[in-house]
């Protein structure tokens, strides 16, 4: 394992938004890509996939096109634990309620293609299907907590959570990976492109303002050009957030739903161009792939009890992952076409940058005590060899058919979005010097805003 983590020089994190496995990834067993992944099998309409509703059962699905759903799906940890629906009898979780858990929290009636069931083809995500065929797909890598984004990109980027669900709110955690970095001497740095999540954690407003955050438009340049001395050794990638506020030629491409997916395919083609456009570097780089939570989209693979307390005003205790998410390793040092089986969830991230960093010396309590419960890490899949040519991605145009500005005369219709509005009038108004140096779009986008809702409410 040393030889192999002494290899490693370059750890890249990339996180999407919002969707499960199966939606994702399941294709790769169906279209028999890969049929040692447990994703999806024909005949589609087994009963081990059924969703029960009102007397009706629904199968996933092949969606038809990259449109945008009409609305977002049901995700926050009541709902999850209505679509993971445990069962009194076997206690084991069914992963049968998604319809239900959609049409009850929606109030619509479900189509026989339901919107939760419907899983992409590969040419639907041919970016994402093609760094799993080529690299280390992850076919149970969880979420760490049944609940929604911001609970679990918490614990994702801090190795704890403070909150179990998705509000406005400023988050005012401290002790995050950037402390945990810079505390350690790793180099590091963000490359976002639009406003980054971490705006809304007010300590790290520091950083968000700071040299260490950049323009994604940097990326390719930077990793090109800039010494090994110099260059991060822990690089994290953030997309445009759907739920953030966009101005000029800014959009959305972070996959969250009801976002249609073609952006997010090419962010991501854009950004493993981006990491492999130097070979030196690329042979000892380790680009991890993976989303916050499922989104509330269908997945078959009930997810293991592990037990996890949130110690928030009011303590809440977690029995269990949540559902599947879509992960892959991409990477020279591990097999070409792999699958790994072992359980992850965003702590098995932490786990590897802990043995990378600080060997013999655990990320913290938190994370160390996943990995006693059986959260494996990343590092399980990586494999000492000598390092190959990054083989180029599929360069056909994606289409994509979205609608953008909704929210600019109405306001956000999400918690999600209500945060990042909150957290970026927070940041202009707390430090509108700094702000306005890194984010100078923000404040036409606030003019914009203020102009169109007075001018809508009269």
């Amino acid at each position: 394992m040393a030889n192999i983590l002494n290899k490693v020089k370059t750890v890249v994190l990339v996180m999407f938004e919002n969707r499960s496995f199966d939606h994702m990834l399941g294709h790769l067993s169906f279209e028999n890509i890969n049929a040692e992944i447990d994703g999806l099998k024909a005949p589609l309409n087994q009963k081990q996939y059924y969703n029960l509703y009102k007397g009706d059962s629904y199968s996933p699905y092949q969606i038809g096109h990259d449109l945008t759903l009409p609305f977002d799906l049901p995700h926050e940890y009541n709902d999850i634990a209505a679509q993971m629906a445990l069962s009194n009898v076997t206690k084991n979780f069914t992963m049968s309620g998604f319809v239900k858990s959609f049409a009850e929290k929606t109030g619509t009636v479900p189509n026989p293609q339901a919107l939760p069931m419907g899983f992409f083809n590969s040419a639907q995500v041919p970016i994402t299907s093609f760094l799993a065929r080529t690299f280390c797909t992850c076919d149970r890598f969880f979420a760490t907590l049944p609940t929604s984004t911001q609970p679990n990109r918490t614990i994702a980027f801090y190795g704890h959570s403070n909150i179990i669900d998705t509000k406005t709110r400023i988050n005012h955690l401290t002790n995050s990976i950037f402390d945990w970095l810079t505390r350690n001497n790793v180099r590091w740095r963000v490359y976002h492109d639009g406003l980054s999540f971490f705006a809304l954690y007010s300590k790290l407003w520091k950083y968000v303002l700071g040299n260490k955050f950049r323009d994604y438009e940097f990326l390719s340049r930077d990793i090109q050009r800039e010494p090994f001395e110099t260059a991060p050794e822990v690089i994290i990638v953030e997309p445009s957030y759907q739920d953030a506020p966009h101005v000029g030629s800014d959009r959305p491409n972070d996959n969250h739903a009801p976002l249609a997916i073609g952006w997010g395919e090419e962010f991501l083609r854009r950004t493993y161009e981006a990491v492999t456009s130097n070979g030196r570097k690329w042979e000892n780089t380790v680009m991890i792939v993976y989303y916050d939570e499922h989104g509330g989209f269908y997945d078959h693979v009930p997810p293991p009890f592990i037990k996890y307390k949130v110690m928030a005003a009011e303590p809440y205790q977690f029995e269990s992952l949540g559902p599947r998410i879509p992960a892959i390793i991409v990477s020279p040092l591990v097999k070409r076409g792999s699958v790994s089986h072992s359980i992850f969830d965003h702590t098995s991230v932490l786990q590897f940058l802990a043995e990378k960093f600080t060997p013999g010396k655990p990320y913290s309590a938190s994370v160390n005590e996943r990995k006693t419960q059986g959260i494996a890490s990343v590092s399980t899949v990586l494999v000492d060899q000598p390092a190959t040519v990054a083989p180029a991605p599929p360069s056909a145009p994606i289409v994509v058919q979205t609608a953008l500005g909704r929210t600019i005369e109405s306001g956000p219709d999400s918690e999600m979005g209500n945060s990042f509005e909150y957290a970026a009038k927070e940041m202009m108004k707390n430090k509108p010097v700094e702000t306005g140096k890194k984010y100078p779009e923000l404040f036409q986008w606030k003019n914009a805003v203020d102009n169109a809702r007075s001018t809508g409410a009269r």
